[in-house]
């Protein structure tokens, strides 16, 4: 049984760590408000692996799905399995299809919301308790780091959207205002025919035409933020979690002079500032500045520019092309890093790796 690794030319920089999109076109009628489309055909030449049975098929998904078994269900019929994907920053695009019917369990899936969206065929998706049977209308989004199962009576494609749960779990908190106590746990079943799912169905096309395009600001380095940003927010609101109430509650928004406080740490993150600054900018104390900011954001204002900086200098890294020469100090400065053995060490506590492995990677 063979396997066929495939590559591609690193043309694209940071881009190229998984690739591109498949575009093997999808079979499935259109339906109200959600057509399976086929992916990008500039994009078919970039795979991530190729494999011939199912004991390859499991060692070389396991990036994808976590340690799991592939069971064929006819075992007279040839079965391979294809991937092809790209990695952005914290979103994977990507096409998984298996050529003949499979049952695949899963011991624990990876720490990634993955969202399965049928295009060739339809699954039983099971996990946390429920299941569901994908359909050109309904996807699936099986919960992290834990036991799932994946069964289809025929050939079968997946549309994948991968993200990384920390990075999800970050955002959620930046969206809230405040610190994640709990892990997010989405339900499984995703209706993709409800106006929200058609709005975060936007936010994919919109990453699949900038792929689509050499000269668009993705390929360039430009907007990947900004884009992952909008592909996890309008998931956030689209599908129904453990954390929908509280982002469609009626509570108040932040206080005017938090808000006016964000924006101005916004504007400046990589620039000298103090607890003075700030408040001196939004016209108030810094008494009364430190107590809006832990009333409505539970952390300080000084905390909450650390974070910020943080953030930013972690995209940077993961931006960061090999032919750039930029360094982990070059990038740390950027963002108003002067001490680089407390950021270094700051750095590995909110990521859980260190900024050179995060430049490396």
């Amino acid at each position: 049984m063979a396997v066929t690794p495939l590559h591609a030319p690193d043309q694209l920089g940071r881009l190229t760590r998984l690739q591109t999109l498949n575009t093997a076109r999808t079979k499935a009628e259109p339906r109200p408000r959600v057509r399976p489309r086929g992916l990008p055909p500039a994009l078919e030449p970039h795979g991530v692996y190729a494999a011939s049975g199912p004991a390859e098929a499991a060692l070389f998904g396991r990036d994808l799905l976590g340690v799991h078994r592939v069971i064929p269900l006819q075992p007279d019929r040839d079965f391979s399995v294809t991937f092809h994907g790209v990695l952005i920053r914290d979103v994977t695009l990507g096409y998984l299809e298996y050529s003949a019917a499979a049952s695949i369990e899963v011991a624990d899936l990876a720490p990634n919301h993955l969202v399965l969206i049928p295009a060739l065929g339809t699954a039983v998706v099971a996990s946390g308790g429920a299941a569901v049977v994908t359909s050109p209308v309904m996807a699936a989004l099986p919960q992290p780091s834990q036991p799932a199962t994946i069964e289809f009576s025929e050939p079968t494609a997946f549309v994948v959207v991968r993200i990384d749960a920390a990075a999800m779990a970050l955002h959620l908190a930046r969206v809230l205002g405040r610190t994640v106590d709990h892990p997010l746990e989405f339900d499984v079943p995703f209706d993709l025919s409800t106006s929200p799912a058609a709005r975060w169905n936007l936010a994919i096309q919109a990453l699949h035409t900038e792929l689509y395009d050499d000269g668009s600001l993705l390929h360039g380095g430009v907007g990947l933020g900004q884009l992952e940003e909008f592909v996890m927010s309008s998931l956030l609101y689209a599908q129904p979690s453990n954390f929908t109430a509280l982002l469609s509650s009626n509570k108040p928004p932040a206080r005017r002079i938090v808000r006016e406080a964000r924006d101005f740490i916004e504007r400046h993150l990589g620039g000298p500032l103090t607890v003075g600054d700030i408040a001196a900018a939004v016209g108030t104390s810094v008494r009364t500045l430190q107590s809006q900011f832990r009333d409505d954001l539970g952390q300080t204002p000084m905390g909450y520019l650390a974070n910020r900086r943080l953030e930013r200098v972690r995209e940077d890294l993961a931006d960061a092309a090999p032919s750039s020469g930029l360094t982990v100090t070059d990038i740390a400065a950027r963002w108003g890093f002067t001490h680089l053995g407390r950021f270094a060490t700051s750095y590995r506590a909110r990521f859980g790796e260190s900024p050179s492995q995060t430049l490396r990677a």
